[in-house]
């Protein structure tokens, strides 16, 4: 196993400085909730009672250069984020080969427990009470853990789970669950097809063999969501834990801003970040993707699968056009829609999953 050979090997070494990635922990739950709710007019979310129930090392904010797909944000874990050799530990901005096993000794986490058979131990959680001014939330996520791959299909599988409840909800919805499914994102659930060969869902994970990030492997970028009724109060609870043992960390990151609301029209969508030219809803598509050109020149759209081959072009005029793309005939899985302005050059891009 990798992290033993790292052991026995770079003991009493120096720590590999090869991460890009800064990391600010021991953060307040106002200072998180902040940086994940959307920037541009807070984008319909109204948040309030921020609670923050986790070690002190174990929260923080993040950015800078990565594989993980997400340039800053916030990261919950099971043991510290943030590397510190004069105490011998490693975050997640440490190398390929570190080993990220600080062991919190703090609680499990209740609602957790539900979702597995074995005791959850040093629970990270970060809950709000929030009010949507559209039809629905999202927020965009990756998880990752120490314990790819060599757990994949075990008992020794870390767990989180981004829990909402409220108006129309019955009890607690988990909404970290795949695209298209009702399946959560958890170790078995998305790996590499190792060890057992439990995973559908290979194409949503990344195998970290460079030396950008301390966890061994983690999902592609997620999109979490849930219909909503506007005006409404709900309760987001975001909870990571250890499962079976505390040794081995496992993280969330979650993209600054990318909490938000707005409603299912494509007329709507432009007003939730009117800085960026490229809107494109929902993010999880059915039938059909909406795309609207908030930029003064026209644009070359392209839609991508997850391969890089283009499955759709087409030419929009400048603002306010807008194109619907029918998903109805492609397959199940992630797509890039690319957007290039034809006069400055400038190239936008989002993520989307058909379902």
């Amino acid at each position: 196993m990798k992290k033993i050979l790292s052991i026995l090997f770079f003991a009493g070494m120096p720590a590999l400085t090869w991460a890009q990635l800064t990391v600010q922990n021991q953060q307040t739950a106002i200072d998180l909730v902040n940086t994940l709710v959307a920037s541009s007019g807070t984008a319909g979310i109204t948040i309030s009672n921020p609670v923050l129930t986790c070690d002190t090392l174990s929260n923080g904010l993040f950015s800078g250069t990565s594989n993980l797909g997400i340039s800053n944000g916030i990261v919950l874990g099971t043991g510290a984020v943030a590397t510190d050799t004069s105490l011998g530990l490693f975050g997640i901005d440490g190398g390929y080969l570190d080993f990220s096993s600080y062991m919190a000794n703090t609680a499990g986490d209740a609602d957790l427990n539900t979702l597995v058979t074995s005791p959850t131990y040093d629970a990270c959680v970060l809950e709000f009470d929030l009010q949507p001014a559209g039809n629905y939330i999202e927020f965009e996520y990756v998880f990752g853990s120490e314990e790819y791959p060599d757990y994949n299909c075990t008992s020794f599988n870390d767990i989180f789970a981004f829990f909402v409840s409220g108006s129309g909800i019955t009890g607690l919805h988990n909404m970290a669950i795949i695209p298209g499914t009702t399946i959560p994102v958890s170790i078995n659930s998305i790996n590499d097809g190792s060890n057992g060969n439990c995973s559908s869902y290979q194409n949503l994970y990344v195998s970290n063999t460079g030396a950008i990030t301390t966890v061994d492997g983690f999902t592609t970028p997620l999109i979490a969501t849930h219909p909503v009724t506007p005006g409404q109060t709900y309760h987001l609870k975001l909870a990571v834990s250890d499962v079976s043992d505390g040794i081995f960390n496992t993280f969330v990151f979650l993209k600054a801003n990318s909490l938000k609301s707005g409603t299912t029209g494509p007329s709507a969508v432009s007003s939730i970040d009117s800085e960026n030219p490229l809107q494109v809803y929902p993010s999880v598509v059915d039938d059909q993707l909406q795309i609207q050109n908030n930029s003064q020149e026209p644009v070359q759209l392209s839609l991508l699968d997850i391969n890089g081959k283009q499955v759709f072009k087409q030419k929009l005029a400048a603002y306010p056009v807008h194109q619907t793309i029918p998903m109805s005939a492609l397959t199940q899985g992630m797509y890039f829609v690319q957007m290039r302005q034809l006069q400055s050059g400038r190239v936008s891009s989002s993520r989307i999953f058909k379902q």
